[in-house]
């Protein structure tokens, strides 16, 4: 065992990482915290590297963030993923946009390029008709509407039409 395990080992007594992997949900963190037990049993970390499947160099640095912040530090940390075109803090105010948008058609609905140009224009954002749709949906503006009535119908003629058919 070597003198660096052996510190480790002796600092983290109060801790179960057997037990704690049994608990956890996050698979990653779970494999993190079974390399730990295996370490705890007195296996080096090249050793517990190879019975968890992941490279030595990993089980270090699982090692040195354990020993900056302790259990949270073995914690799946946020950041995937692509930022947001526009930010939380101006959802309302692209929610807003969209629904005066909508108010200003008269009698159809607005498109995702309609959204798309308004995202350029008053947010100077420029992004794929996808993103526009996601940010509808995180709005809570995705619609299933009726049917949309052409400016120029006369409803008078149409209920005419009906009635005469």
């Amino acid at each position: 065992m070597s003198s660096t395990n052996s510190i480790f080992l002796k600092a983290n007594q109060p801790y179960n990482f057997k037990q704690l992997a049994k608990r956890c949900g996050d698979p990653r963190e779970k494999i993190r915290l079974l390399a730990f037990a295996h370490m705890q049993d007195g296996k080096s970390p090249s050793e517990a590297a190879e019975a968890v499947k992941v490279s030595r160099n990993a089980v270090y640095v699982w090692v040195r963030k354990f020993k900056q912040n302790g259990l949270i530090g073995l914690k799946e940390k946020g950041g995937r993923g692509a930022k947001l075109k526009i930010p939380m803090s101006e959802s309302e105010a692209f929610r807003n946009a969209v629904l005066e948008l909508q108010k200003g058609r008269l009698g159809g609905r607005i498109k995702g390029q309609d959204v798309l140009d308004m995202m350029k224009s008053k947010f100077g954002v420029i992004c794929t008709k996808r993103s526009a749709y996601n940010h509808l949906k995180r709005a809570n503006l995705v619609w299933v509407s009726a049917r949309s009535q052409h400016p120029n119908a006369d409803p008078v003629k149409q209920e005419e039409f009906k009635k005469n058919f």
